[in-house]
């Protein structure tokens, strides 16, 4: 559950401020996301733990009025629920979270019964889907927290061919061997950085991102906020040389998000809800002209992005209340075959799109500032961009028309506070998204 307090300002140390707004909502990465899902037209699942108190059985209320299946969430006899404080910055548009844990799910509590139910989507009791539930559940989507108990439900998928989709917000000890399992990646803007040391150019924290995914990653999207996402295709001619064009990934970056400013869309406006009074413009896409050869910019010693590398690891392990294990989110060992795709891993072969995000307007002025305006909040904004892609996937879109719905869905949840009123339902969306 998520305590959200809209102030007018983000406070400063010390300060004494009233809240202007104060709502208790349901919320967490995966609940979020299979909220946006589900209201798209899946029938999702959500695997998880939570306590046996009175804020439990609002969570289970809640997503249930989703018609998110809640049957495989285990309750934890004499614990609390997690929740979330977040510090709504009207003025500033940025929110801040404090998160309160509840007790983990262990990796025994996935059960084989348990894998079992959630894999053959048996448990699936929404309506909104006409799947028989005899057949396969169609993607599994990990939000990268409780890996180990995760890392058992995704080994199992592999082995029956149901695609994995790995959400990399932050450093987490064990994010590693999920993303090992994965087949489509999600990214912060951040976490390239994290998990490489790269933090001065973009590009070369991506390629080298990308170098150390598995083969079985189809592509990997980092989203970047108000700016937009970039999507990495991987090649598949087995011959990364060939019908390809060498450069540097920086500059790559710089010049598709030129183009993709010059993109307009006056034409395609997207009516979001009932009275017609908001809408949504899509943002310019660009992409590279085929493959592309994509190599590093940054010429420093391996020791300086180490050193960034490790900084990165403490300061994810403070932020979980784990200070002094900084190594447990160190992702890079001294003696592992990574280390040689962690600086100087030559280039990487894939297609780069970058999509813009979605601009809001009033129906009637189509201007930046109204865009400004109308953004109430943006918690959640990633995982109903998350929620867009899951539902992209299992409907055989590609990578990039499901990325042009999730910034639609993920301006139209900007509009409300909290991370779920403001998601959109099919009615409220322009066919040609679907």
């Amino acid at each position: 559950m998520d305590y959200l307090a809209q102030v007018a300002q983000f406070p400063q140390p010390d300060d004494k401020l009233r809240t202007e707004r104060l709502e208790l909502q349901g919320g967490g990465n995966a609940g979020n996301a299979l909220t946006a899902a589900s209201r798209l037209g899946l029938s999702p699942t959500l695997i998880s733990k939570i306590g046996d108190d009175s804020l439990g059985d609002a969570i289970i209320s809640e997503l249930q009025s989703d018609n998110i299946d809640t049957s495989l969430i285990i309750r934890a006899t004499a614990s609390p629920s997690p929740f979330t404080y977040i510090i709504v910055d009207r003025q500033g548009g940025t929110r801040t979270c404090i998160h309160t844990p509840s007790s983990p799910m262990t990796r025994e509590e996935t059960t084989p019964q348990l894998t079992a139910a959630a894999l053959s989507s048996s448990s699936s009791s929404s309506s909104s889907s006409s799947s028989n539930n005899n057949e396969k559940t169609s993607l599994v989507y990990f939000d990268g927290r409780l890996t180990e108990a995760a890392l058992v439900l995704a080994q199992a998928a592999r082995k029956e061919g149901i695609p994995v989709l790995v959400e990399a917000e932050r450093l987490r000890p064990g994010l590693d061997e999920l993303i090992q399992c994965a087949d489509y990646i999600v990214t912060s803007a951040h976490f390239p950085e994290a998990w490489t040391g790269e933090e001065e150019f973009l590009g070369d924290a991506l390629v080298m991102t990308f170098s150390r995914l598995p083969q079985n990653v189809k592509w990997m999207v980092t989203t970047l906020g108000k700016r937009g996402a970039i999507v990495l295709e991987r090649n598949d001619t087995s011959d990364t040389s060939t019908g390809t064009v060498s450069c540097i990934a920086d500059d790559l970056i710089h010049d598709l998000f030129t183009a993709a400013d010059a993109v307009t869309s006056e034409d395609k406006v997207v009516c979001i809800n009932e009275t017609g009074h908001v809408s949504v413009r899509l943002g310019g896409v660009a992409r590279s002209d085929g493959p592309v050869r994509l190599t590093l910019k940054r010429k420093d010693s391996k020791g300086v992005l180490e050193a960034a590398q490790a900084a990165a690891a403490a300061t994810a392990a403070a932020a979980n209340a784990d200070s002094g294990s900084g190594t447990k989110y160190a992702s890079i060992s001294s003696d592992s075959d990574n280390s040689s795709s962690y600086v100087g891993c030559g280039s990487i072969s894939v297609q780069m799109t970058v999509v813009k995000a979605a601009e809001l307007a009033s129906s009637d002025n189509h201007s930046n500032d109204d865009h400004n305006v109308m953004v109430v909040d943006t918690t959640g904004a990633g995982d109903a961009f998350i929620g867009s892609l899951l539902y992209g996937i299992c409907t055989g879109k590609n990578v990039v028309d499901a990325m042009k719905l999730g910034s639609v869905v993920a301006a139209c949840k900007c509009t409300q506070l909290g991370a779920r009123p403001g998601l959109p339902r099919r009615n409220q969306l322009h066919s040609d998204l679907l």
